[in-house]
């Protein structure tokens, strides 16, 4: 019953926060260059505040500078080759709609191993009482909103269908239920592995932003908004990150 609740309430958690991030973007979309332009510096702004300021301060704090660095390199190192992989894919060279496909996946893969501490605190929160694990898993829903929309965002430009993106959020949100049975289930869970998987995720998301996110964003749009739209995200990545 208790990896039951555990993996349940950590993949609401994930799903329900992911999907209204989506359903936001997706409803905002479709205005124009010079809009699409600005959501996706402001998304890429939040994003660097969100690696900057949270993720891997976490990773430094919990397994130490070496540890969270390893951690980055490794992340680098697997998007570069993942990266490669897909730009040898005929699909994507091709077909113009697809280009924000690469994006996307990265994306997602970051999330995904992003999403397993997240997973892993909801369930240590629960193993001690249902009451701080429901609080903390509502934090963490809000914090998922925002993570939504920088999925959602490459995605829609790439014309992929509002189901589909939803099932794509829905399979990211069990990496985080799966985090939670390991959570709830151990009595202690490595630092050094939270750390280094933190700085995985941190190091994927920060090649991700200034490789493909802030350029897509300057390419769609020149202009002082893309600058200052990437301020704003950053702003709110830093006020959703003190939180």
């Amino acid at each position: 019953m208790g990896n039951s609740w555990s993996f349940l309430v950590s993949s609401l958690t994930g799903l329900i926060g992911l999907s209204l991030g989506v359903i936001m973007t997706y409803r905002i979309s479709d205005r124009g260059k010079r809009f699409e332009g600005v959501m996706l510096a402001f998304t890429a702004g939040l994003m660097l505040a969100i690696v900057s300021f949270e993720l891997l301060p976490k990773a430094f704090e919990i397994g130490g500078l070496k540890i969270g660095l390893i951690g980055i390199g490794i992340g680098i190192m697997f998007v570069i080759v993942l990266e490669d992989y897909l730009d040898k894919s005929k699909k994507i060279q091709k077909d113009t709609d697809n280009r924000y496909i690469k994006s996307a996946i990265l994306l997602s893969i970051a999330f995904m191993i992003h999403n397993i501490p997240e997973g892993i605190a909801i369930g240590s929160m629960i193993g001690i009482s249902d009451r701080e694990g429901l609080r903390f898993a509502f934090a963490i829903l809000v914090h998922n909103i925002p993570e939504g929309m920088i999925i959602a965002m490459p995605l829609i430009k790439s014309k992929v269908r509002m189901v589909y993106i939803l099932l794509i959020v829905s399979f990211i949100s069990l990496s985080m239920g799966i985090g939670a049975i390991i959570g709830l289930t151990l009595s202690q869970v490595s630092p050094e592995c939270i750390s280094i998987s933190l700085g995985i995720a941190g190091g994927i998301m920060l090649y991700v932003t200034t490789g493909e996110i802030i350029v897509k964003s300057m390419n769609q749009w020149k202009g002082r908004s893309i600058t200052i739209s990437i301020i704003l995200g950053m702003i709110l990545g830093v006020l959703l990150s003190h939180n």
